[in-house]
């Protein structure tokens, strides 16, 4: 349970086959728990071999799997729903529904900032992207201590597509209004007000950080055939509509996105 009087965060995580960066997820977010501030951690496995499922319960009966049907597809319109109804029912002060590739990060300390939020009466939090950086793939330790952000510091500013809306105050927003990705939202507050949350959407102070480990992270062959995977298991939803990366080859993707970030990478984490 949450400490009296500390502000509690839920954090939701999307994931789809996600089992090696889920450790190094689990593992940032469990520092929380220990710090009081993290009730809960729910992973909603989307399967279809259900590994992520058996990652998050060996991290203890404390984080709750939620099977999650994708048909073994991956669908942008069912993970902008489940994102718009996962966490409704909650009494926690903040949510955070995320990809497992995806970590907040707090610069001025977790605790310090949502009290800060919690006292300004914020609803919803916008924080900057970043594109974390890293040649080669990283096995989680068997040190449980050791978090993901202690190695890998360095990342790509991008606020055009990852400065995504995921933090925000469940009791003042009636409905979070993500679109596809999460990368713009039309939240509508429980007095009423319909907010347009997109790129030129005012970053929260203190900042938070959401750290994407995708583009950039693992080595150019390991990310080359994450997306070659990825655009094999798109729906035909995806494919119809152009979610996603439907037309270039994993590679080919891969060595786009290194050629766009590399140059603006730049230590993020202190």
């Amino acid at each position: 349970m949450c400490e009296k009087g500390r502000v509690r965060l839920d954090i939701h995580i999307l994931s789809h086959d996600d089992e090696q960066f889920l450790p190094h997820a689990l593992r940032y977010w469990s520092a929380m728990v220990e710090l009081m501030i993290l009730p809960r951690i729910i992973v909603h496995d989307g399967g279809p071999t259900g590994k992520s499922g058996e990652v998050a319960r060996e991290f203890g009966s404390w984080i709750e799997v939620r099977p999650w049907d994708t048909a073994g597809q991956l669908n942008d319109d069912l993970a902008r729903k489940l994102k718009n109804e996962c966490w409704r029912g909650t009494d926690a002060d903040f949510v955070a529904v995320m990809d497992a590739d995806e970590l907040l990060h707090f610069p001025a300390g977790v605790a310090y900032t949502l009290d800060t939020f919690k006292a300004m009466g914020a609803a919803i939090i916008k924080p900057h992207g970043f594109e974390m950086f890293s040649d080669e793939w990283i096995e989680p330790s068997p040190d449980k201590h050791q978090r993901i952000t202690s190695l890998v510091k360095d990342g790509a500013p991008d606020d055009y597509w990852y400065a995504k809306s995921v933090l925000f105050a469940p009791r003042m927003v009636h409905d979070s209004g993500f679109g596809i990705g999460a990368h713009e939202a039309r939240p509508v507050l429980r007095d009423g007000r319909i907010l347009n949350v997109d790129r030129k959407w005012p970053f929260s102070d203190p900042p938070v950080y959401l750290l994407h480990y995708k583009s950039i992270f693992g080595g150019l062959e390991r990310i080359a055939a994450r997306y070659d995977a990825t655009r094999k298991r798109l729906s035909a939803q995806n494919v119809r509509m152009g979610w996603g990366n439907t037309k270039e080859d994993g590679k080919t993707h891969a060595l786009n996105k290194r050629e766009m970030l590399l140059p603006y990478v730049r230590r993020v984490v202190a």
